[in-house]
């Protein structure tokens, strides 16, 4: 599966939601399911390298003061939704962390809720599973044992003069 491919998946996904959150795990499940093994096994691959890209300490940040805290269980939660987001998301949120600023939510979202999507990162598996009876063999991706770029503190304005837009919409 090429990298393409993937986004066009995780934008079928989304579009097939109809713009109804809930559903979006529902879609995503019912695209996978008509892919043959091997290619959801590529899909969780795809899936797994556009997450380590997302292991830097810019998104991190940008996670932390969307989701009011960030723990590093979070930050993976927080990878899983900016994938979800889609490729043109994905693409300047890790050019431009605070360009995430500009993610409209709903009138009834909770963003704190919303900016961690955990179910994401497991859908491939399920399915997987339900259609070959069987556990997926995981594709090892490597990822840094440290985020990528330099590190922020939680203490002072570090955060806030590094994301000026994110940081005056969250405050």
């Amino acid at each position: 599966m090429t990298t393409d491919a993937f986004w066009d998946i995780d934008a079928g996904a989304k579009a097939n939601a109809g713009g109804v959150w809930e559903r979006r795990t529902d879609t995503f499940a019912d695209l996978l399911e008509r892919l043959p093994p091997a290619e959801i096994v590529e899909f969780e691959r795809n899936f797994r390298e556009q997450r380590a890209r997302a292991y830097t300490w810019d998104l991190w940040g940008a996670g932390y003061i969307l989701g009011g805290g960030c723990s590093d269980d979070g930050f993976m939660d927080f990878r899983a939704w900016l994938i979800s987001m889609g490729k043109e998301v994905f693409e300047t949120a890790h050019r431009d962390p605070d360009s995430l600023a500009e993610i409209k939510f709903g009138p009834e979202s909770c963003q704190e809720e919303d900016v961690f999507f955990e179910e994401y990162a497991y859908i491939p598996m399920e399915v997987y599973e339900k259609v070959t009876g069987e556990e997926m063999p995981m594709p090892e991706v490597w990822e840094a044992d440290e985020p990528v770029g330099t590190a922020w503190d939680e203490e002072g304005d570090g955060l806030a003069e590094r994301f000026p837009r994110l940081w005056a919409q969250n405050s």
